[in-house]
């Protein structure tokens, strides 16, 4: 480690890149680039078949980047969405399981004569103002079709391609913008972006045949408690831990809980660091700090002796002050009992869109830290 210091040159890494394999099967706002846990499990020559883990999931980026390199990979979240993107990311299918999804494919050209019986729409708050009403019958069928599906994978990789148009064959305007906008959708539409999201999902999932992929477990969990992982056994950590007073994960996938089944409240009420939280309901930093602190002190029981633990995070700004958050991390890391090994930063406005230029964001960075227990 004294010999050379981490370094990655952000602006070489092509877009093609970023989305490589199944890194880009599903929208999820917020999430970091795989070539950051990739090259910090490189960086860090973790000896081969490791444990990796990340407290805070998200799309799966840091598992399926320790998946392909042949580690095994432990991801939790508290966000459904998030643990089911995950799974299906970074687990193959068999030839059966192909058969399985394109016979659902081919059962889509029935929609036209299908009876009402098997056109599944929920009820849910707002519905008629979020969905078009053809939406909404496209939408319950591909739901009953997945539904009649037994076999848990291949169900997950389709409620995950389900997942991935919702917002699309909604009224929201965007995945980042909680507010209805009138598409005029035509008929169809949903069904033929469910196809086309199955189909793409699929080349994606042929190309990580190459590898000879890790175990991943992936478990939807309060990351705070994580006792079904052994201590000491844990090799490196990485994530990206919830941006405080930055953004609401449960907000934006609001609409595909609705259509999944998953409980909304629940996400909400276990998301740390959320706007909500922080903006709407007034919690400040000293709750934020301690939240994160007791994910921390759990990756420290995880992890093995001189093991590592890598945080990628960005500054704040709260009550209109900037919070330097690697002197936040760094606070908490060393009073659990980290070392600091390695800090890189940049200029967070140069690689994230969805900002707000102005004085304070402008002096914003983002800081890969490394800490060794």
């Amino acid at each position: 480690m004294d010999e050379k210091r981490y370094y990655i040159d952000l602006d070489a890494i092509t877009t093609r890149e970023k989305q490589a394999l199944t890194h880009n099967i599903h929208p999820y706002p917020a999430k970091y680039i795989p070539q950051i846990p990739g090259s910090l499990i490189d960086y860090l020559c973790i000896p081969a078949n490791s444990i990796v883990m990340d407290p805070f999931c998200g799309s799966g980026t840091t598992l399926l980047e320790a998946a392909i390199r042949g580690h095994n990979a432990i991801g939790t979240d508290s966000n459904p969405i998030a643990t089911l993107i995950s799974r299906t990311k970074c687990t193959l299918l068999s030839k059966e399981q192909c058969s399985l999804i394109d016979d659902v494919l081919s059962k889509l050209d029935m929609f036209d004569s299908a009876d009402d019986s098997v056109i599944m729409i929920p009820d849910f708050l707002n519905r008629d103002h979020w969905f078009q009403f053809n939406m909404q019958k496209e939408l319950g069928y591909i739901r009953n079709l997945i539904d009649s599906i037994e076999d848990i994978y291949t169900a997950d990789f389709l409620r995950t391609a389900f997942s991935a148009i919702i917002v699309k064959a909604s009224n929201q305007e965007s995945d980042t913008r909680w507010r209805a906008k009138d598409k005029n959708l035509p008929d169809g539409f949903a069904l033929a972006e469910f196809k086309k999201k199955v189909l793409d999902m699929l080349h994606r999932m042929k190309q990580l045949e190459q590898y000879s992929l890790g175990n991943v477990t992936v478990k939807t969990q309060d990351s705070r408690f994580v006792d079904f992982i052994q201590d000491n056994s844990v090799a490196c950590a990485i994530t990206s831990p919830p941006y405080m007073n930055s953004f609401d994960y449960y907000l934006y996938h609001k609409l595909r809980m609705f259509w999944l089944g998953y409980n909304h409240y629940e996400a909400q009420e276990k998301e740390i660091g959320s706007r909500n939280k922080h903006c709407d309901n007034g919690r400040g930093v000293d709750a934020y700090i301690e939240s994160i602190s007791q994910v921390v002190e759990q990756v420290y029981c995880k992890l093995k002796k001189q093991g590592y633990f890598c945080v990628v995070i960005g500054d704040s700004i709260y009550k209109n002050e900037l919070i330097h958050m690697d002197d936040v991390y760094n606070q908490i890391a060393h009073h659990i009992g980290f070392t600091t090994k390695e800090v890189f930063s940049f200029d967070q406005r140069k690689y994230t869109r969805a900002f707000t230029p102005n004085l304070k964001t402008a002096e914003k960075k983002s800081h890969i830290m490394i800490f060794q227990k």
